[in-house]
């Protein structure tokens, strides 16, 4: 099950003046400016996506905030805070941070994810024009099917929830296994692909879970997921899925 809705301008300006001491965001922007020299001013970024949401995800509940803004043409990064089941103890953050560079037809993607205040990892992808284009498209229509709710409230669907917002099924924008009560076993011999990266992550993921007869959650298969999610570039559905899946380790 999703709901949420978009930030409020003051919180979105609150959250990004409050991150600028944050550990893990100096230490992401140090280890991205061995590539690009910038600096992070909250009043110049300009922000591209900022929802709040919860998402459950068998009997769990994550209540999350995400900001995705650029600080230059082709620098981005993306900050995920959330909790499970209400519970503010398990609160936790991560920033994703992006390095992008174009040659000729080809799209190579830099990209740092900072979990902990003692470490960032690093990944490279790369992608052709022409399936940036077909992500750019496809994310319209994801964020259009997005389960915007006016009414939502963080923490909601931990209770009995009877909302014309709440989504459930497979993440909107035609995902094909990506979300609760989506996908599973058939994974492992389906040969229909997702959608886009992030699809086939989850594709991957569901196969995972089968091969190794585990639950959610599951360290090595989340682990992994959260992993390829962060690598197969951003979509609008991205946030949710590392939300839910990148606690485990």
């Amino acid at each position: 099950m999703l709901i949420g809705k978009r930030l409020e301008e003051q919180e979105i300006k609150f959250i990004l003046h409050d991150i600028k001491e944050n550990k893990k965001l100096k230490n992401l922007i140090e280890e991205m400016n061995h590539k690009q020299k910038f600096e992070f001013n909250p009043q110049e970024v300009k922000v591209i996506q900022a929802i709040e949401f919860d998402a459950k995800k068998e009997e769990d509940v994550v209540t999350a905030k995400s900001i995705y803004f650029e600080v230059a043409s082709n620098v981005k990064i993306r900050y995920i805070t959330r909790y499970r089941n209400n519970d503010l103890s398990t609160q936790n953050d991560f920033f994703v941070g992006e390095y992008y560079n174009e040659d000729n037809d080809e799209v190579t993607l830099n990209n740092y994810t900072a979990r902990s205040e003692n470490y960032i990892k690093f990944s490279e992808s790369t992608f052709d024009q022409e399936l940036i284009a077909l992500y750019k498209e496809k994310n319209d229509k994801e964020e259009s099917e997005f389960p915007f709710y006016q009414d939502y409230v963080p923490g909601m669907l931990n209770g009995d929830v009877e909302a014309n917002g709440v989504f459930d099924g497979c993440l909107a924008g035609g995902y094909i296994w990506c979300g609760q009560a989506c996908g599973g076993s058939s994974a492992c011999t389906s040969t229909k692909k997702g959608i886009n990266g992030l699809d086939n992550c989850c594709k991957t993921h569901d196969c995972c879970y089968t091969k190794r007869g585990v639950s959610y959650p599951n360290c090595y298969c989340d682990q992994r997921l959260c992993d390829c999610a962060q690598a197969a570039g951003k979509t609008f559905n991205t946030p949710v899925v590392e939300a839910v899946m990148c606690f485990v380790c």
